[in-house]
């Protein structure tokens, strides 16, 4: 090797240590400035965190609800079926936050949320039965939610807020969404979607918003500036029963909650605050304004028309409008027509795998964490 060559590959050398510390002192300083929950944000988190409700018992988080809204003078109502609603300020139309006040986790007056923090993940919140030390799900699936809205509430100054009961058996709280409050509603954001990254683009075959749509526009990159890539075409949250009634758009973002629906639930504190910040941030974007929903497409209508638990029957003759449907959309209709089954028509959801509600049992490519007490 000549001295020339030498001398090259010192260069290529010390270019590449030099980037590799621009890029490491780049990342410190993102971490170091990336905003954290304040102690008083935390508590309340993990006072949220500790009411146990379950699925037709909410009547403990309602009443916690209640509680919470009363000592902040807000305006609020608790309708025959314990959804709970709240309005504050005044304006044209209102941003709405949603969350629902069930989890699937039976109640457990021994529940205690547990705080532990490891280098990666910041502050990590889980449950335990205090009595037996054994893991006992904490129900972030939609606690973190139920939090969200409470701290929007608190920091907006015209915004609504609706928690809905018995989402994990199908959304009956939001099936009966009170429509003279929604009446002055310009966009809803839920906060019912799994770990830290993902949303849902669309439920029941419904897409919640238009991509190329003034609100698509202004709230995508927001959404991805915040790390939120994994836009997912999930089953069904209330923000689905949303759409339907009230045609306005809608989001249904990350709440922070992983391996949700089991045991070893678990809350990663610094995704429940990305989520809050970019709430705040949605709500800048958007205003007070109203943001229709823009029509659906004949393959939504396919997909919503013979698929999800409405359907009983397998359907038999061609739509009126089949014609106008693409080819992908008139694919489906064939594979719905020539499927086989003992039990009649399957629903487009593989249940196998679908474990109540929201949920399907799929944590992602994140790393694991354990806890072992």
């Amino acid at each position: 090797m000549d001295i020339t060559h030498k001398v090259k590959l010192v260069i290529i050398n010390r270019k590449k240590l030099i980037f590799l510390a621009i890029k490491k002192i780049i990342t410190i300083f993102v971490y170091t400035n990336k905003k954290t929950m304040t102690e008083k944000k935390l508590n309340r988190l993990k006072e949220v965190l500790s009411v146990p409700t379950h699925t037709r018992e909410e009547d403990l988080m309602v009443e916690y609800l209640g509680g919470v809204l009363e000592d902040k003078g807000y305006d609020y109502i608790i309708d025959g079926h314990n959804n709970v609603y709240v309005t504050k300020g005044k304006a044209e139309f209102y941003p709405c936050f949603i969350a629902h006040t069930d989890t699937v986790h039976q109640i457990n007056h021994n529940l205690t949320v547990v705080e532990t923090k490891d280098e990666k993940n910041g502050i990590i919140l889980t449950g335990m039965d205090k009595v037996t030390s054994q893991p006992s799900g904490i129900g972030g699936d939609d606690k973190c939610g139920v939090y969200l809205c409470l701290e929007m509430l608190d920091k907006l100054d015209n915004v609504k807020a609706a928690f809905f009961v018995s989402e994990e058996i199908g959304c009956l709280g939001s099936q009966h969404a009170d429509p003279n409050f929604f009446k002055d509603v310009g966009y809803a954001i839920q906060y019912d979607s799994p770990e830290g990254d993902s949303m849902s683009m669309s439920l029941m075959g419904k897409d919640l918003f238009g991509k190329k749509s003034e609100f698509g526009e202004k709230v995508s990159p927001l959404i991805l500036e915040h790390g939120i890539s994994d836009w997912a075409n999930h089953p069904y949250t209330d923000a689905w029963q949303l759409i339907e009634k009230f045609n306005f758009s809608c989001l249904n973002l990350a709440a922070g909650y992983y391996k949700y629906h089991t045991n070893n639930e678990y809350v990663l504190v610094n995704d429940v605050e990305n989520a809050f910040e970019l709430g705040l941030k949605l709500v800048g974007v958007l205003g007070e304004v109203r943001y229709d929903r823009p029509q659906e497409t004949p393959k939504q209508r396919l997909w919503d028309r013979f698929s999800g638990p409405v359907i009983t029957e397998r359907p038999t003759e061609r739509p009126s409008d089949y014609e106008n449907y693409d080819d992908d959309a008139k694919d489906e209709w064939q594979d719905y027509i020539n499927e086989e089954s003992d039990d009649g028509f399957e629903d487009l959801f593989d249940y196998d795998d679908f474990n109540g509600g929201y949920s399907i049992n799929n944590y992602g490519s994140k790393d694991d964490i354990r806890f072992d007490w």
